[in-house]
């Protein structure tokens, strides 16, 4: 063989390892940013506690969606929590207290139920007092699958709207309501971080790779979506999830905002967990 095949030979054989490993590594971006098929299949877990008259409506939504599991974990009810939810078609699972932990349950029972952590699962964790939009599974299905920088969305949102407003209602705290509807869903668009109450959407796989909820006695939602969107920002979902306002009625629209911000504010300086709950339970 002359001294120019030799050298052609190698530059041949060079070339071929080139596009094996481009091969390779375009299969695995391929892999990690794969798009939910549209046989995608949704599991709505609801974390309650003592929601026995708010839970069928939550459950109700979800099964509005034919395929979806719906999975309830309760954290040691004393009403008729469990009842109502099995009822009205839910799967029950029990769990200790804690909206972390039993969400993490939840996705366990899901993964248990079908034998495998399928990687084409979406889940979605709605609070037991909202409501999922009409036809959630296709504006998901739609929104994970646009592409963003060559990938596919891994987790989302849903628009807030604060539920509970009464027809006697005046005009000044009509207002403050969708002041804070707004101020929320301005929030999400500008800095990518949903809360709890929006319905955190994500594919199985993401949940998997993040290590679940952190298991604390709340803000588990906040400490979530800044695990998410460090993964990328959230798709955000043209439909709101419908969330009760009691929490606001009941203390006070300007104080429940005020110290919502505050708690954020000291999670971020290092005031102890606990402290953070102890003020939460006071507003």
């Amino acid at each position: 063989m002359t001294a120019r095949a030799v050298r052609s030979t190698r530059r041949a054989m060079r070339f071929d390892r080139a596009g094996r490993d481009g091969d390779a590594r375009d299969g695995r971006r391929a892999s990690s940013s794969r798009a939910p098929s549209s046989k995608a299949s949704f599991t709505v877990v609801i974390p309650a506690l003592n929601e026995e008259t708010r839970v069928r409506e939550a459950i109700a939504s979800a099964r509005a969606n034919a395929s979806a599991r719906v999975i309830v974990v309760d954290g040691g009810s004393t009403d008729a929590t469990v009842r109502v939810a099995r009822k009205h078609g839910a799967s029950v699972v029990r769990s200790e207290r804690g909206r972390g932990r039993q969400m993490n349950a939840g996705a366990a029972a899901a993964a248990a139920a079908t034998g495998t952590r399928d990687a084409s699962d979406v889940l979605v964790f709605l609070h037991a007092d909202s409501t999922l939009p009409t036809g959630y599974g296709e504006l998901i299905t739609r929104a994970l699958a646009k592409r963003v920088t060559g990938r596919s969305r891994e987790w989302g949102a849903f628009e807030f709207k604060m539920g509970g407003e009464r027809e006697d209602e005046g005009f000044a705290r009509t207002c403050t309501r969708r002041a804070i509807e707004f101020g929320t869903n301005a929030r999400c668009r500008l800095f990518g971080m949903p809360y709890g109450d929006q319905a955190l959407v994500m594919r199985r796989e993401t949940f998997d790779s993040v290590g679940g909820f952190d298991e604390l006695p709340f803000m588990e939602d906040y400490i979530m979506a800044r695990k998410l969107r460090r993964r990328g920002a959230p798709a955000l979902f043209s439909a709101p999830v419908t969330t009760s306002g009691r929490r606001w009625d009941e203390r006070g629209f300007s104080k429940v905002t005020l110290m919502n911000q505050v708690i954020i504010l000291g999670y971020h300086i290092g005031v102890p967990m606990e402290k953070l709950a102890e003020w939460y339970k006071k507003t």
